[in-house]
Order: C-alpha cells, then structure tokens, then sequence
C-alpha cells in the first residue's frame, strides 16, 4: 500500500522548514476547512465561484485578479446578469478595466441564464447539487461532474473539478502542479498527457487520454486526503505550495529543490535525474 501518510508528512515537514508561516496557515485552513464541504451557500455565492471560470481560462491569475473587481461590478449575482442582452454586452467590452474579450463576457452570460432555469427547476442550487446524492458514492459525484459540463461554458475536464472544489466537494484540483508532483511521486503514471511504461528498452513516455490522467488524480487526492485524516482542500493547498513557483515551493517544473524535500526517496524525477548526476 503506498505510504500517503509518510509523504504527506514528508511535505507539510519540508514547508515548515521553508516557511515558519505555513504551519499557522495549514490549521487556519483545517478549522476553515472542516466546516466548508457540504456547506449550504447562497445561490450567488454558487454563481460567484461559477462566473470568474470562463475569465480564468487561458489567462493568467494574475490578469484576472486585477479585473476581480470590475468583473464583480458588472457581474454582481446571477439574476442581474442573466438579463443582459447585446447592448450591454457592447457597454462592458470597451470598458479598459475589463477583461474584453466578448466569448468570455458571453459565456458568463449564458451561464448566469443556465444558472437561473437551474435554481426555476430544483428550488436552489444546492437542491441541484443534492440531486446527485454525491455523498452516496464516487460513482454520483462523478455523474454531477459530467452534468456540468454539459451544461455550462468553459467548464472542461479540469475547470470542473476546480469549480467542485470551490463549492466543497470531495474533490482537489488536479492542476499542472499537482500533476508535477503526483507523478513525480509515482501516484500516477501520466504527465502531460503522457504515460510511462517500461519497455525492452528502457522507460518510454506515450500518449494517454487526458480525462483518465485527471481522475487518477483526484482519486490519489481522495486517498491520500483519507490516509491523513484532514479536508481535501487542506491536501490540495499543501500540495499547491509545495509545487508553487515562488521562494517557498520545493517540487519546481525547473530546477527542484531535492536537496531540502523530505520525501524525495520516494520519487521518480530524482531517482531518474538528480541520483544519476
């Protein structure tokens, strides 16, 4: 059985050591944590965490959080912008503090409408949610996943479980950092679309489907989330500042910083690069 506890451990003990700061800031997010999945949001704070995801997409978060606040404005719940129509449209994209780009202001109109004949049908969103039974099994919550889907722009293979997880499911966000480490680790054994394999001839990487690399690692998170005995979200933050670009991070894209990670035996890219340098 893999040792998720030993590496878990391992990187909340290496983040320490990098940042005196992210213990404080680890059991702020537990307490915050424990009382966020499950919980029973307002119909605009559902919509609140739906409409930045088509701004988000292709841009820098950086980008986007400079424009949050005309985004807000502009979009300030889902009732208001489900009634705009051409003429608004035209008024916000020449506005210079906005993200002006017209498929994205689109999309976040037709989902606040999407979002509007969802709350008419089942009473709230969170009745919508409910409908799923996501408690009851994977299987469930995996059925909600594909629904949305459907129903709303620009939320894709990995979009989705971001949304997810910010509304409080059981869920991480299987993003480009996560997907570094995990594989990194052996938890997976896909990366960037590629997968692994031994070979006669060696280790070779192939082509993998990308919907399956992403629930191999949501279900590596939920596991790993089980074995630790905190949130998800606690997990996928851990994990998140541990791969993060920035002073603190230890499992860079570029130049990992092996020589302080505490779980380094435990992974691929060093066994396979660093030991042999």
């Amino acid at each position: 059985m893999y040792p998720y506890k030993e590496v878990f451990d391992g990187i909340y003990s290496t983040l320490k050591k990098m940042s005196p700061e992210f213990r404080q800031q680890f059991d702020e997010d537990i307490n915050e944590d424990k009382g966020y999945e499950n919980h029973d949001y307002s119909n605009d704070v559902y919509f609140n965490k739906l409409k930045f995801i088509p701004f988000y997409a292709g841009f820098r978060a950086e980008i986007v959080k400079k424009k949050k606040d005309t985004i807000n404005d502009y979009f300030p719940n889902y009732l208001k912008t489900s009634n705009y129509g051409d003429n608004d449209i035209d008024r916000i994209k020449i506005d210079p503090d906005m993200i002006r780009n017209e498929g994205k202001i689109r999309s976040c109109i037709n989902n606040a409408r999407t979002f509007n004949e969802i709350v008419k049908k089942y009473g709230s969103f969170k009745q919508y949610i409910n409908s799923f039974e996501t408690d009851n099994s994977f299987e469930n919550l995996m059925l909600f996943k594909e629904d949305i889907e459907c129903k709303f722009e620009y939320l894709g293979p990995t979009t989705s479980y971001h949304f997810m997880t910010d509304i409080g499911l059981p869920v991480l966000k299987p993003d480009r950092v996560i997907l570094r480490i995990f594989f990194r680790l052996g938890l997976i054994d896909t990366h960037k679309g590629k997968q692994l394999i031994d070979t006669p001839k060696g280790m070779k990487l192939i082509d993998t489907h990308k919907g399956e690399l992403l629930l191999k690692t949501v279900v590596q998170g939920r596991k790993m989330s089980e074995a630790v005995g905190c949130p998800i979200r606690a997990v996928d933050y851990t994990l998140w500042r541990f791969g993060q670009e920035d002073n603190v991070g230890v499992c860079l894209e570029n130049n990992p910083r092996c020589d302080i990670c505490e779980v380094k035996k435990f992974c691929i890219y060093y066994a396979h690069t660093m030991l042999k340098t």
